[in-house]
Parts: C-alpha cells; sequence; structure tokens
C-alpha cells in the first residue's frame, strides 16, 4: 500500500516538472513488482498525446529496443516475466526522445545507479540523447555505490522525497 502511495507522489512529482511537460516523446518502462510504478504517468502521458515508447528485451541481441505504446492494455508478456510492448507496434527509429525514465535496484547521491546486472540500460543510456531520470523509492538512494567503467551516470533521479 506505502508502495502504491509513494509511486502516485513520484509520478505527479514528475508530470509537475518543466522537461516533462515540455517533453513530446518519452521512454518509459512497465512496471514489475517491487519497483515504482509508472502506469499512472504513462496514461496521463497518453492523454496529453505524448509518444511513450516502452522497451522491449531481445535476448538473442542482450539489447532493449523500444516501441510505442497507445494504452496500458496495449503490453504482452516478455522474457524474465516483464510486460512489453507487442513487436507489431511502431520501434522506435530516429526519433527525437526528450526523456528516458529508468527503473534500478540501487541509486545513489552522485546519480549512479545499479540495475539488474545485464547492463541493456548501459547500453541505451550512452547512446541515446536525452535527459536520463532514474525513478526511485528514496530507501533504494544510497550515500554511494560501488560503480564501474560501463555504468552511466544519470541527469536525475526523482523520489518520493524529493529529486536529486
Amino acid at each position: 500500500k506505502k508502495l502504491k502511495e509513494w509511486s502516485n507522489i513520484i509520478c505527479k512529482r514528475i508530470i509537475e516538472t518543466d522537461f516533462y511537460q515540455k517533453s513530446k516523446v518519452i521512454i518509459c518502462y512497465f512496471p514489475k513488482k517491487g519497483e515504482v510504478d509508472t502506469k499512472a504517468l504513462i496514461g496521463y502521458s497518453f492523454l496529453h498525446k505524448k509518444k511513450v515508447f516502452l522497451p522491449k528485451v531481445i535476448l538473442s541481441k542482450k539489447s532493449l529496443e523500444f516501441y510505442q505504446v497507445f494504452c496500458l492494455d496495449n503490453v504482452v508478456p516478455g522474457p524474465f516475466k516483464l510486460l512489453e510492448p507487442p513487436l507489431e507496434n511502431p520501434k522506435l527509429k530516429d526519433e527525437k526522445v526528450d526523456v528516458v525514465f529508468v527503473p534500478g535496484v540501487a541509486f545513489d547521491i552522485f546519480r549512479n545507479r545499479i540495475g539488474y546486472g545485464g547492463g541493456f540500460y548501459d547500453r541505451i543510456l550512452k547512446r541515446i540523447k536525452a535527459l536520463k531520470v532514474g525513478i526511485a523509492f528514496s530507501f533504494q538512494i544510497f550515500e554511494r555505490l560501488p560503480i564501474e567503467a560501463h555504468d552511466e551516470k544519470l541527469d536525475l533521479i526523482i523520489t518520493e522525497k524529493g529529486i536529486y
């Protein structure tokens, strides 16, 4: 119950930011258990005519590709029991992405993140030109994380307690 409340606070905080208000194309993620629930943010984005892309895991390439979704029901189970956009949806090609919202296991006050160990997001964050925003609960924020050379820094991290 608490996590749901905090998720709503985080989504509201994001929606109120200038960068989100100005954005036209966003990359988000469909939440899995324990992550900040982004469904309110995704739904709000549809209502405000933003293009929303969600990740699809391409296991053969060990990578993420992004496909547009048009409603919250427009997801299907993929690898790792994650809900993903269907392959027949439009794929993100050369569109300018304004914001990428990134999940993670842990973050630090220096805007570093630790994901689930596949390096999927680090590879994306390295090549995508967009504002990179971590979404986390405040208990996922630590003083300093052990980071590696390939780890990509975020521009901001938004929690229910504030913005780093």
